[in-house]
């Protein structure tokens, strides 16, 4: 009687996993790409404490929320992985708390690789590049 509880257990089970699988399918994995930012003013020196979103841009009518993803350190070099689970085009803005500096967007595609990126530029960077932002002081 045991031996038959036992084997009915495990088929209800095994069933239950199978119709959660057909409802929500199978976990997928989503790669991160390595964005390396190095932040700096006019001048060309290094701003520390940079606020750092992503935000995925759609091909539709669906907004992606903005998504906090680091600081710049004091060197203003921020260092980032953002998923890149549907191979959209991420915009990243730039931002301090102060608001010493104009907020700065930019839009990063699979197209082009800058050394320095203008405001609302496509580009991509691989893992060992570093990608200029430059941020003008607001008057």
């Amino acid at each position: 009687m045991k031996l038959l509880r036992k084997i009915l257990g495990g088929i209800s089970l095994t069933a239950a996993m199978f119709v959660f699988q057909a409802c929500y399918g199978t976990d997928y994995y989503c790669p991160s790409m390595e964005y390396n930012f190095r932040v700096v003013d006019t001048k060309g020196t290094p701003i520390p404490n940079i606020k750092v979103s992503s935000q995925w841009q759609s091909n539709g009518d669906y907004v992606y929320d903005w998504c906090f993803q680091g600081v710049s350190d004091s060197a203003g070099l921020a260092h980032l992985w953002v998923e890149d689970c549907n191979g959209l085009d991420v915009k990243f803005r730039f931002s301090d708390d102060d608001s010493v500096y104009a907020v700065y967007d930019t839009i990063i595609s699979h197209n082009t690789v800058p050394d320095t990126v203008a405001a609302d530029s496509l580009a991509i960077p691989q893992s060992s590049d570093t990608i200029d932002i430059v941020l003008h002081p607001v008057n």
